[in-house]
């Protein structure tokens, strides 16, 4: 890697450019500010780093070229979940534990996925399996990627602070890479 962050190597460049490639349709004409080009090399140097995975059952993949292992039966197909759909995270007021849905923005439907949805790799209707207290954030992002369905930066959050504060005591403390999914992995599953 670079130590310049004012300049990019090759390997840099390569992984820039198949990425706005991907993404070809939301890239405007904006220039992009220095500061910008610095977060773009750190948040490509972060994911060098992590090479142990937390689960590597679930394949990282690009949105555009991924198609869901895992479909909710009343949605119909891929591209109306992929378009339709997002992933939500909440508590249960009654028990405290993690909620995971997949939320149907066209007809406000949620779809609870469970545990055991994701021990079976399919959409099981009325299951009663829970989630416990908190999950790892490299978890909700695995379940996004079976999903074929994005999650807003905010849900992540609140992935992020409740587990943080079920599992070291407070929101505040950084969690371990293990925990966390990969950069590359964020930018493909995070909503625009």
């Amino acid at each position: 890697m670079n130590d310049n962050m004012a300049l990019m190597s090759q390997t840099e460049i390569d992984v820039l450019v198949d990425f706005l490639t991907a993404q070809k349709e939301k890239v405007t004409n904006e220039v992009m500010d220095q500061d910008s080009i610095d977060r773009l090399i750190k948040l490509l140097r972060t994911d060098m780093v992590r090479d142990v995975k937390f689960d590597t059952n679930v394949p990282e993949s690009k949105r555009e070229d991924s198609s869901a292992l895992l479909l909710i039966d009343a949605i119909g197909d891929l591209k109306k979940q992929q378009k339709n759909c997002q992933l939500q995270y909440r508590i249960a007021e009654r028990t405290g534990y993690v909620e995971i849905i997949c939320h149907d923005k066209r007809s406000g439907k949620d779809y609870a996925i469970t545990p055991k949805c994701m021990e079976q790799v399919r959409y099981i209707r009325d299951d009663d399996s829970q989630w416990g207290y908190a999950v790892p954030p490299t978890t909700f992002d695995k379940i996004s990627a079976l999903l074929s369905v994005k999650y807003t930066k905010e849900t992540f959050d609140m992935v992020c602070n409740d587990f943080a504060e079920k599992m070291y005591g407070s929101k505040d403390i950084q969690i371990a890479d293990i925990y966390m999914p990969t950069a590359y992995s964020m930018i493909h599953h995070l909503c625009d």
